[in-house]
């Protein structure tokens, strides 16, 4: 039996802060985490998962390389939506413009891509640290091939970002995580 997540209740043990019923039942839960005070995790709850899972933007990027695979055409519209979204736009209205464009790949649901990335995006940009002036440039360049502008306070979660880009540009996904520095 699936748990509806509820905001307030518990998965896992942590407070369900937000939740997003996606249009197949599958629910998107963000719940408290420890590494700050806003700090959170971003889980799906669904038939599979019934108690939440942890989902990682790791999890989307391999999706992505079975898009590109499938139909290069629609990957970059996935892209180009996560883009927006990323900018800030409203997820139902980027929704609205690319589920056509989308529709018919295999694997996530552009709905799912957009709600769950969303968030994981925003707890990169709140975990975020700093990082190198080198590791910067490099992050940068990736999004300029792409025709991607990183948005004002987003740059943690720019090193997402840029491992979609550099999926999109055909490099492997094994080696965009080493590039992006991820163990896998």
């Amino acid at each position: 039996m699936v748990r509806k997540a509820k905001i307030g209740n518990k998965l896992w043990g942590k407070e369900v802060l937000d939740v997003v019923t996606l249009s197949n039942g599958w629910q998107v839960a963000k719940t408290e985490d420890t590494k700050s005070s806003q700090d959170f995790r971003v889980k799906i709850v669904s038939p599979r998962h019934p108690r939440g899972f942890t989902i990682k933007h790791a999890h989307f990027a391999i999706d992505f390389y079975g898009k590109l695979c499938q139909d290069r055409k629609k990957a970059l519209k996935i892209l180009e939506a996560l883009e927006k979204v990323w900018h800030g736009r409203n997820v139902n209205k980027v929704l609205e413009k690319y589920e056509s464009r989308a529709r018919g790949s295999a694997g996530y649901s552009l709905e799912y891509y957009l709600y769950a990335l969303r968030w994981i995006l925003d707890q990169e940009d709140i975990n975020f640290r700093g990082r190198s002036s080198n590791k910067q440039e490099e992050l940068d360049e990736k999004l300029q091939k792409q025709g991607i502008k990183t948005p004002s306070r987003r740059a943690g979660s720019q090193l997402a970002i840029a491992l979609f880009c550099d999926i999109a540009s055909g490099v492997h996904p094994v080696e965009a995580f080493y590039s992006a520095g991820l163990s896998i």
